[in-house]
């Protein structure tokens, strides 16, 4: 079906429609950035479909009105980069945008066409720029075939109007012989034969990004996850299967079914009597980590090894955050392709011991984290007193108004206990009296008494808030902490840590140790628990989109020196190999084996491609020998013509060498005409032309000329 409609497609509709195929495709390599905005998006959509039906009316009309819209368009545009409201590649792009659209309506001369292609080169250049994740290779790959037939066809179109008479290039323009799924299918070849030589290239030359053109940053750490948690809000807790980490840890934990691990991102410390909001007191902590107390020191040194975790952060999600894996970070350092410039990205420590990165770039973000695990025992965490430090003090502020039954839970829980043993008796009691569920209670007067007393079910964040508010009233400090729990092993090789991943559970200060984690929420609510069709299919494009950026995006002079010697290390032993495979032996005979079934199958596969080729070409009739003869005596006439000072290529047909001949020749013209009309009713009207007419005519055309 859809070789008959190619059939059936002129080369004037086929170059068009490739032209705008190109185009689209260049304009989505853009627009998969999603920074683009809805108005671009659908003002080109509405262009490329529309034009075609009513360009007609509205080509070479109101060119003053079009030239001024972009005049303004383009001041506006500049403003906001001036202006530093705008990222220069992201203006760039809207216009280049706008001025294709512009073209899409006014189309139609050698000038715009060319233009068009110009347009989507540059768009597909800012594509990269914006956004060179998977989406945008599949793009360019579409735009590296539909830019080829584009090309093609457009140089065609035009060589055929410069040669032929206006009639015969509209009979050649709306013939449907010329642009055959065949041709459109070598030319696709060729593109990606092309693609593969430019993807050779990239592999093997040296790489280095000098980094002369970045994206805009914010210079002011972003709240990521949110600085805030409400507990009123309405609806269900969607399980988003979105990847935001991608985690590869040392040691490496057993692939199973899940990472029993939490990703610390801030702690929300203020009650707003909705729910918790960050501090204020801004970033009081300094661009270094905070040393490790006596206690954990001595725990790190005797019970464990340190984790170290290589994180990719996905843009979109943690902007500005640093998410650690549990335990206390040591250090924390930024990774980048090898560049000719450092690395500009800065650690910050909130005044609470958060962690935030600046500036925040476009992007993913990748960065190392090792952390010491090992925590003091029970034994050792007891006993601790309750002296604490005036820097926890935003940790022991309770709501001013609280349910009796609150705190009366509270005292029944924690009287007469130790700081670290109410703890555990809280996050005990949460975890087996109460029930978990996503769904969210909507607006209450007093969430936790709600909570604890009424619904006596809800969700991770009900769960730590309550923990913290009866601890606080005990006047042990605690403070909420968000982040994600879990991961998924992915067959690219990494944890994928998931949007619906998040989490949230509680940190109890222990003199001489700091913040000790609790998790009151029940196991089975930490955590997403999609694992179906589409979760899969989710994790599945991201360990595609993961393997590109390794592999692309990302690929440097330390990785292409990697590549290189594992290449060499590979053909080293495949000649080592070889040369211990002696006739006789079973290597030897395997490789024959595998040699030979190699060449059947090419042999196959090229039997079959000229079966399918043959078929799909048109039979060609073979000429008689009048025909034949009309052949030669055209192109002796030809060439006598071209030494008598008429110019004419092979493309010209002999009602066009007529034409010539009159206007530079016109003494000459009889015997042309005479000739041409013997020419073409012998190839194409069937009339006889013995040899000895056309040597007739030759002698006749010679006498002239001479």
């Amino acid at each position: 079906m859809i070789g008959r409609g190619l059939r059936g497609m002129t080369l004037l509709a086929a170059q068009r429609w490739a032209g705008s195929l190109a185009l689209a495709a260049a304009f989505a390599a853009c627009a998969v950035s999603g920074e683009l905005g809805g108005a671009i998006l659908l003002l080109f959509s509405a262009a490329l479909v529309a034009a075609p039906l009513f360009q007609k009316r509205i080509a070479g009309r109101y060119e003053w009105a079009w030239t001024g819209l972009l005049g303004l368009a383009f001041v506006a545009l500049g403003g906001q980069v001036v202006a530093g409201r705008l990222d220069v590649v992201l203006a760039a792009t809207q216009f280049a945008t706008l001025l294709a659209v512009h073209r899409l309506w006014h189309r139609g001369s050698r000038r715009d066409e060319w233009l068009l292609l110009l347009l989507s080169l540059l768009l597909i250049c800012a594509g990269a720029a914006l956004s060179a994740e998977l989406l945008f290779g599949v793009c360019f790959l579409l735009y590296c075939v539909t830019a080829t037939w584009a090309l093609a066809l457009t140089w065609l179109r035009f060589e055929i109007e410069a040669a032929r008479s206006p009639e015969q290039a509209a009979a050649l323009l709306h013939g449907r012989r010329l642009v055959t799924p065949l041709v459109l299918g070598a030319l696709a070849a060729l593109a990606l034969v092309g693609l593969l030589g430019s993807a050779a290239i990239f592999l093997a030359f040296p790489r280095v990004t000098i980094g002369g053109l970045r994206r805009a940053s914010s210079a002011i750490p972003i709240a990521g996850l949110g600085d805030r948690i409400d507990l009123s809000r309405h609806g269900v807790i969607a399980d988003d299967p979105r990847i935001v980490l991608r985690v590869r840890l040392d040691p490496a934990p057993v692939a199973g079914a899940g990472l029993p691990m939490r990703w610390r991102a801030r702690a929300l410390e203020v009650w707003t009597g909705r729910g918790w909001r960050a501090r204020q007191d801004g970033w009081g902590g300094g661009i270094f980590l905070a040393p490790m107390p006596q206690l954990r020191i001595a725990a790190a040194r005797h019970r464990s090894e340190p984790l170290v975790a290589d994180i990719e952060a996905v843009s979109g999600f943690s902007e500005g955050v640093v998410l650690t894996p549990e335990g206390w970070p040591t250090s924390v350092s930024f990774q980048r392709p090898f560049t000719a410039r450092p690395s500009e990205t800065r650690l910050l420590r909130a005044a609470n011991g958060d962690l935030f990165y600046t500036p925040v770039d476009v992007g993913d973000l990748h960065y190392v984290v090792r952390t010491e695990r090992a925590l003091p025992g029970t034994e050792e965490l007891r006993g601790r007193g309750r002296r604490y430090p005036p820097e926890v003090a935003a940790s022991l502020e309770a709501p001013a108004e609280v349910d009796p039954r609150v705190r009366a839970l509270s005292q029944r829980l924690t009287e007469g206990k130790d700081p670290v043993d109410a703890a555990a008796a809280v996050e005990r009691w949460l975890t087996r009296s109460l029930t978990y569920t996503r769904e969210l209670p909507g607006e209450q007067k007093d969430p936790i008494a709600h909570f604890l007393f009424e619904s006596r079910r809800g969700h991770c964040e009900l769960f730590s808030s309550a923990m913290v508010v009866l601890l606080r009233l005990a006047g042990i400090p605690a403070r909420n902490v968000t982040g994600y729990y879990g991961g998924v092993h992915s067959s690219a090789g990494y944890w994928a840590v998931r949007a619906g991943d998040a989490h949230s559970w509680v940190e109890v200060y222990v003199p001489g140790v700091g913040f000790v984690p609790f998790d009151p929420t029940p196991p089975s609510g930490r955590g997403g628990v999609d694992r179906g069709l589409w979760s899969g299919a989710v994790l599945a494009w991201d360990g595609l989109a993961q393997r590109w950026r390794a592999f692309v995006v990302d690929y440097d002079l330390l990785s292409q020196q990697r590549t290189l010697q594992q290449l060499g290390r590979t053909l080293r032993e495949a000649g080592r190999r070889l040369s211990a495979a002696r006739p006789g032996a079973p290597e030897f005979r395997a490789a024959a084996t595998q040699a030979a079934l190699g060449a059947i199958v090419i042999v196959l596969l090229v039997a079959l491609l000229r079966r399918v080729g043959g078929r799909a070409q048109p039979r060609v009739a073979l000429l008689d020998g009048d025909q034949r003869r009309a052949q030669v005596l055209w192109r002796r006439a030809r060439t006598r013509l071209e030494r008598g000072g008429v110019s004419l290529t092979a493309a010209v047909s002999p009602r066009e060498a007529i034409r010539r001949t009159v206007q530079r020749r016109p003494d000459v013209a009889p015997a042309v005409e005479q000739l041409a009309s013997a020419v073409l009713a012998a190839r194409w009207g069937g009339e006889r032309l013995p040899p000895s007419r056309a040597r007739a005519l030759l002698r006749e055309l010679r006498r002239r000329l001479d």
